[in-house]
């Protein structure tokens, strides 16, 4: 019985594959051009496109010049290239490929304006980090001249140019958008390269909506042995540019020496020293310097936040690291981690090793970051959730000392106990859904589950009890700060419940001071300036100015709030009071990441020697960059 005719029978490339059976709606078919390989292929009875993505993948060369070897039966018999056909991918794709060129706008190639070509040009450097030498590159500038037709490329004195006009528009923008903002919070660090440093500042803010907004303000050249007065200089000179002295609710900085000398000083708020922290006479610092004695009257800083995900970092990699080396366990952790830190250069150094790695763990391998804690802790997890018989086989190929039951046992209590520790750190690097008030609550669990580790743990107690104590005399500032509390207590994720019952009246009482201050200032801010209005003078009957706002209202708008169960942040906006001390407290970041990151972007745009850019010119291209998604200076 004759088959039914499928569209397999009709296919101009059909002599390729040979018949052999039919399943009900496919059809299977054998591909001459994959012999002596038997290849079967299966396709639809009414459609042959896995026949054709089969040829486009496996045989477009061999297809291609089978064409040019015979003259096409359309084309004129002659000599020249008219009187072969187009290849069989490109006779099936030609109508497609026609119908997709005709919907292209010929004006965005053909009639663009030098002004429009220079501006993107100029953004195309800026934004995909490109150095400005490949403005004078012959073959960038002859791509650019044929695409546009002739027109030329900018030079790079054009580009500095442009530079300064767009960098001013951009910073004009951001002015005006941090002068409608009310409170604010700044990040600071030092970043050094190739003998040179910068200092750097960001700024964050939380909108109505409660979305945080991210700008970079400075990544200015200081001098390579920078001290406590430059970083004070500099950080009065960035808030006073943009306007916001009195906007910063805090400056979040790591745990360097000079920047606490410098907030101790002068800062609005006491800062507690650092343990095994050297401090010198600030004033007899000062007053040898270039700025002498007045230095002390002209320079006032905002309250000082130190970064919380560095300090739990130092206590994982400094305090949890001593106490697991001076235990009983000591010789264990060193013997097993030396052996981790084997397999980590073996694979990083050697594509081989590196291949064996991948095909024995069946996985991609991390490797430990400097200095940070978690990436050790990832990577050593990531090795101990290999099977026994994987990590025998892996340490064998890679001629390196096998682990020890011991070792292998110590590593994997290792990695459940201070598990929580890891969580807590990648908590606490976070940005945009980050804020002052997740700290408390998460040295407060970090702390809960260790003690809960301790009581079944046959090797760390002595060191969790160790791990405690640092995070209690570390943090110590932030558990005691009003500002950290009431963060706290305004995330509905928290509200009081973390705190002991006998302390929850008194912050429920700061609370409540709070929004009446908040409410207050609101009106006053609306109504100073402005016409009043009779009814608004008089202060009788109801609905007058002085039942509304009031300490009253207030309380019963707390209250209401603490008795509520929703977690999510968007309840805050029926409580409007609630909502405005939520803001003013938790612009506040916990940590200095986001200044971190602006140097990263640094590091891979350009070094102003290797680039021919000033420090000037460096720093706006960077902030340009930065900034590109709240202002519209690349547009």
């Amino acid at each position: 019985m004759e088959r039914s005719r499928s569209a397999f029978d009709h296919w101009m490339h059909k002599h390729h594959f040979t018949f052999r059976d039919t399943r009900g709606r496919n059809i299977t078919v054998q591909c001459n051009l994959c012999l002596p390989k038997i290849n079967i292929l299966s396709t639809a009875r009414d459609s042959t496109s896995n026949l054709k993505k089969h040829l486009e993948r496996k045989h477009s060369v061999v297809c291609r010049r089978k064409i040019r070897d015979t003259p096409s039966s359309d084309a004129p018999s002659s000599d020249g290239p008219s009187s072969y056909g187009p290849s069989i991918l490109e006779k099936e794709t030609a109508e497609p490929s026609e119908a997709k060129e005709a919907k292209i706008d010929p004006t965005i190639y053909y009639q663009t304006s030098q002004s429009r070509l220079n501006t993107l040009v100029f953004n195309f450097i800026v934004e995909d980090v490109q150095p400005i030498s490949i403005l004078e590159q012959a073959g960038f500038r002859r791509l650019i001249e044929i695409l546009s037709r002739g027109k030329k490329v900018m030079s790079q004195n054009a580009f500095i140019t442009k530079l300064e006009v767009v960098f001013n528009k951009m910073k004009g923008e951001l002015k005006v958008k941090l002068d409608r903002v009310k409170t604010l919070c700044t990040t600071a660090d030092v970043w050094s390269v190739q003998d040179r440093s910068y200092f750097g500042m960001t700024c964050h803010w939380l909108e109505d909506n409660l979305e945080r907004k991210s700008a970079a303000l400075a990544c200015t050249r200081i001098p390579i042995s920078y001290t406590c007065e430059t970083i004070i200089a500099k950080i009065q000179e960035i808030h006073s540019s943009y306007n916001i002295e009195s906007k910063v609710q805090a400056t979040v900085t790591d745990n360097g020496n000079n920047f606490i000398k410098a907030f101790k000083e002068f800062s609005s708020e006491d800062d507690q020293d650092v343990e095994q922290s050297h401090f010198e006479d600030l004033g007899s610092i000062l007053c040898d310097g270039e700025m002498g004695g007045d230095f002390f009257l002209s320079y006032f800083l905002p309250p000082h936040q130190r970064c919380a995900s560095q300090t739990l970092n130092l206590i994982a990699s400094k305090d949890l690291a001593d106490a697991v080396s001076k235990g009983q366990t000591g010789k264990l952790h060193s013997s097993a981690t030396e052996k981790c830190a084997a397999i980590w250069h073996k694979v990083q150094t050697s594509t081989v090793a590196a291949d064996a790695m991948e095909s024995i763990a069946k996985m991609k391998f991390t490797f430990p970051c400097l200095n940070q804690w978690s990436s050790e802790y990832y990577a050593i997890n990531k090795l101990i959730s290999l099977t026994d018989s994987q990590l025998n086989e892996l340490t064998e190929v890679l001629g390196v000392p096998c682990f020890t039951p011991d070792e292998t046992a110590y590593l994997t209590e290792y990695t459940d106990v201070f598990k929580p520790v890891a969580f807590a750190l990648d908590l606490l690097h976070g940005e945009e859904k980050c804020f002052l008030g997740i700290v408390i609550p998460t040295l407060l669990t970090l702390k809960r589950k260790l003690e809960e580790k301790a009581a079944n743990t046959r090797l760390f107690s002595k060191v969790i009890d160790s791990t405690v104590k640092a995070i209690d005399s570390r943090f110590k500032q932030v558990f005691d700060s009003s500002d950290a509390r009431l963060a706290t207590a305004t995330m509905p994720q928290f509200r009081l419940w973390w705190l002991p019952e006998d302390e929850r009246e008194s912050l429920r009482a700061q609370l409540v001071t709070e929004v009446l201050q908040v409410d207050q200032g609101t009106e006053e801010t609306e109504t100073n300036g402005g016409s009043v209005h009779e009814d608004e003078f008089f202060s009788y009957g109801p609905g007058s100015s002085s039942n509304k706002g009031g300490k009253r209202e207030a309380s019963e708008e707390v209250w209401l709030y603490l008795q509520g169960t929703n977690k999510d942040l968007k309840c805050l906006n029926e409580f409007p009071g609630v909502k405005k001390v939520f803001i003013k407290f938790n612009t506040t970041l916990p940590s200095s990441v986001p200044v971190q990151q602006l140097f990263n972007n640094g590091g891979n745009i350009m070094t102003p020697k290797g680039h021919h850019l000033s420090d000037e010119h460096f720093e706006r291209v960077l902030l340009l960059r930065y900034n590109s998604k709240i202002t519209t200076a690349l547009e």
